[in-house]
């Protein structure tokens, strides 16, 4: 029987990426506008420049754990959040965190 792991095996990012040209070509200003107003200004959401987002990731793959995943560290200068199928944890920058 296989155990089902701590960790989520998938961590997402949704990422928009694109030229105002495009709208215009398009001439679907409302597509980007509509999307704006609904994923936009939002406490829980995290507005990334490309370098935050590069920085972030960089930072998620150097954690390091323990054996069992009861022990985490985080080497970069970033705080990085990790979560499981029932908590979300912040490791900040720097720290060592039992779980």
């Amino acid at each position: 029987m296989e155990e089902t792991p701590r960790w989520l095996p998938d961590n997402w990012l949704f990422y928009v990426w694109g030229h105002s040209y495009e709208f215009d070509g398009g001439n679907n200003w409302q597509l980007i506008e509509e999307f704006a107003a609904t994923a936009g200004d939002k406490e829980d959401v995290w507005y990334a420049t490309n370098i935050e987002v590069y920085d972030y990731v960089q930072a998620y793959r150097r954690l390091q754990m323990n054996a069992d995943e009861t022990v985490v560290h985080n080497p970069s200068a970033v705080d990085v959040w990790v979560c499981d199928y029932e908590n979300v944890y912040c490791v900040r920058a720097g720290e060592t965190l039992r779980l």
